[in-house]
């Protein structure tokens, strides 16, 4: 300890020290107040600026991290009114394809007077892709019975096979042991669709049974007939794709694409009850 105070760094502060005590003393003793106070502000005047340059940053950095809690704010503000908006837009969608829906049901109505019709959602579907069998979430306890049709607002889709207290299963008309009377509402031509594997694979169905002067045609309506099947009369089945000719037996058969595409619909409507067709003597 004794060597600091005879250190030269000792000598040097306790000099400085001497000054900065005397100096003010023997100026202000002097009437030199003036001068003393423009030495002090010309020390501390570099001081001053870097306080004020300070303080602008400090109030910079603030600004700058409250307009940021703002930014946030409003951005989560925006978020909501726009979760808000997808829910209206969602509410609207769904309203819209329940009144369409409604309307391709109330004309099928119109059309087929005679029908009772229950309504019912597809709840489930075969795994695979082949598969044509579908689930319905109406059963028994709402009059739905074994063997009854289903078809949607373009047309047949295929029949129940199975019936719960609250479920039933339906198979498509696609599925192979499938078979349709029909004709074509053009011409009048009789025929019957059947479902065969191969076509089934393509969602294609067969017209058979024709006779070799049938009046078919591509693009012509196929309709079903009421004769020997689940179906009434006159729904439609769909349109004739190809018309070919055996040329040793001279049978004409045609391929036909539905109308109605399980891949495509979600609602469909059961026919409970309507009136046998029975062709006039």
């Amino acid at each position: 300890m004794s060597g600091f105070f005879k250190s030269k760094f000792f000598y040097v502060v306790a000099v400085l020290t001497l000054l900065a005590v005397i100096v003010p003393t023997v100026l202000c003793a002097m009437g030199q107040t003036s001068f003393l106070r423009s030495a002090v502000n010309t020390v501390l005047m570099p001081v001053q600026k870097l306080s004020d340059k300070a303080a602008e940053a400090i109030e910079g950095f603030t600004s700058y991290f409250t307009a940021f809690d703002k930014m946030k704010n409003e951005n989560l503000r925006l978020k909501e009114e726009i979760a808000s908006l997808r829910e209206e837009v969602a509410g609207a969608r769904e309203i819209r394809e329940k009144y369409e829906w409604m309307s391709k049901y109330l004309e099928l109505k119109m059309l087929h007077q005679d029908y009772k019709m229950v309504h019912a959602v597809i709840s489930g579907r075969g795994s695979a892709n082949y598969s044509n069998v579908f689930m319905l979430d109406a059963g028994r306890i709402s009059g739905i019975a074994k063997g009854m049709p289903v078809v949607s607002e373009d047309g047949v889709l295929g029949y129940i096979a199975e019936v719960g207290p609250t479920w039933s299963k339906a198979v498509s008309i696609l599925e192979a042991s499938s078979s349709v009377g029909a004709f074509v509402e053009r011409s009048g031509a009789i025929g019957v669709i059947e479902a065969e594997y191969d076509l089934s694979l393509e969602g294609i169905l067969k017209m058979s049974y024709l006779d070799e002067d049938a009046d078919i045609k591509v693009g012509d309506r196929i309709l079903t007939s009421g004769y020997g099947s689940v179906y009434p009369r006159s729904l439609i089945i769909g349109y004739v794709e190809t018309v070919s000719t055996d040329e040793f037996s001279r049978s004409v058969t045609a391929t036909v694409r539905p109308a109605s595409r399980l891949d495509q619909v979600s609602e469909v409507m059961v026919v409970t009850d309507y009136e046998i067709y029975a062709e006039e003597q």
